[in-house]
């Protein structure tokens, strides 16, 4: 009964709740569209990094720490078995590589220029560079002396699939060495800096050419890359245990800059709660003292009576809660109709330095509407409470003397 009358009394006045309404679902819109923006570009830069430096790492404190000198990083074929085996054995994961990268130059009787190359295990489920092949096709496990090519170093050198081009290192025992190898493909890859300078390899080739038969890095996937701190930490003890002196590093151990990343989104998404919420108090503020002012009588009427003023007090607060709930009902509804609509139209942009378009996306999930219904509906209580206070301890002889 108490809320059918609280729910006459918020329409009493329809323009005045229409006003209320639409600054509610305004800002519940506004504030899902950040929060689910923020959600979708933590979630594709954690995945983005994941997929590219592996879930998990396994390599020398040296290599992780920029302390190693020349190739005493590399890891032998004994030791690569067993960590293999080791990580196998550990829930979640999905997928094991390893890679031996190395730097150098590449080119032709034309000329040369510097290349990273990037020696990997062809076809693994980790590291599958398909998707991103813009000419040619990518290294099968048949591929030996062969490289995919970045497409901007490809267009540097003036070379496509199909040409041959020069390789030239260090070894591992510092001489020289050099090879030839056939362009099999073209990639594009995320950062346009990096494509001038990346070349893909089989690994095993790579080996050859550094003269060496380790390799540099083990790179573990997860079912869950949200579960990586707790693999990272049962596999490290399986490797002090066996004796393998080796580390294992998470990705965000690999990519540090993802926390600031991660800070800056969150601060920002703080600060539009925040500021919708700020905006709701004053608004659904003004509107309610109106509304309230206006009801003296009656609630001298009441009072004389004897209604008491906690009950009239609740009363008030309960038709604010109508308010924010139906307000954020409304809100909820259009901005989960408006996420659908806008992830289906498909917006894409290209970030600065960046070769791919990344497509722009809002997330929805739980906590990107029950969050902005948590602030509407607090936002919308407390601006209810002074309004309400002072109505329910107005006297009864000069509430019912007002107009």
């Amino acid at each position: 009964m108490q809320i059918k009358i609280s729910l006459r009394n918020v329409f009493r006045n329809r323009r005045r709740t229409a006003f209320s309404l639409a600054v509610i679902v305004v800002g519940f819109v506004v504030l899902v569209s950040v929060l689910g923006f923020v959600e979708e570009a933590l979630l594709s830069t954690k995945t983005s990094l994941a997929d590219e430096s592996g879930a998990l790492q396994v390599a020398t404190a040296g290599l992780f720490d920029n302390t190693s000198k020349g190739y005493d990083y590399l890891i032998d074929p004994e030791t690569l078995a067993r960590v293999v085996a080791a990580a196998w054995e550990l829930e979640g994961v999905s997928s094991v590589t390893w890679q031996l990268n190395f730097a150098g130059l590449v080119g032709d009787e034309a000329g040369s220029t510097l290349i990273i190359g990037r020696g990997i295990v062809p076809c693994s489920d980790l590291q599958d560079y398909e998707c991103i092949v813009a000419a040619g096709s990518p290294l099968d496990e048949s591929s030996d002396r062969e490289a995919v090519l970045g497409r901007a170093l490809a267009r540097k050198l003036g070379v496509q699939p199909g040409d041959r081009v020069n390789i030239a290192t260090g070894t591992v025992s510092g001489n020289f060495n050099a090879a030839t190898v056939s362009v099999r493909g073209e990639i594009v890859y995320a950062l346009e800096e990096l494509e001038a300078q990346l070349g893909l390899f089989p690994i095993s080739f790579v080996q050859r050419l550094l003269k060496t038969d380790g390799i540099e890095r083990i790179l573990i996937g997860l079912e869950d890359v949200d579960k990586a701190d707790a693999v990272a930490a049962a596999l490290q003890q399986r490797l002090t245990e066996t004796g393998i002196p080796l580390v294992a590093r998470t990705w965000k151990q690999l990519n540090p800059s993802y926390e600031s990343i991660e800070s800056f989104y969150r601060a920002f998404s703080g600060l539009a709660m925040m500021g919708i919420a700020i905006l709701v108090f004053f608004s659904v503020l003004e509107v309610l003292t109106i509304s309230f002012l206006e009801r003296s009588r009656e609630i001298g009427t009441l009072r004389a009576f004897g209604t008491p003023r906690g009950r009239i007090f609740g009363s008030f607060l309960l038709e604010a809660a109508s308010l924010g709930v139906i307000g954020a009902a409304l809100g909820a509804v259009l901005s989960v109709a408006l996420i659908l609509t806008f992830n289906a139209v498909g917006f894409t942009w290209t970030p600065p330095g960046a070769a791919i378009p990344q497509a722009i996306r809002l997330g929805l999930s739980a906590r990107v509407i029950i969050m902005p219904i948590l602030t509407i509906l607090v936002s919308t209580l407390l601006s209810a409470l002074f309004p309400s206070w002072r109505n329910s301890r107005i006297e009864i002889v000069r509430a019912l003397q007002s107009v």
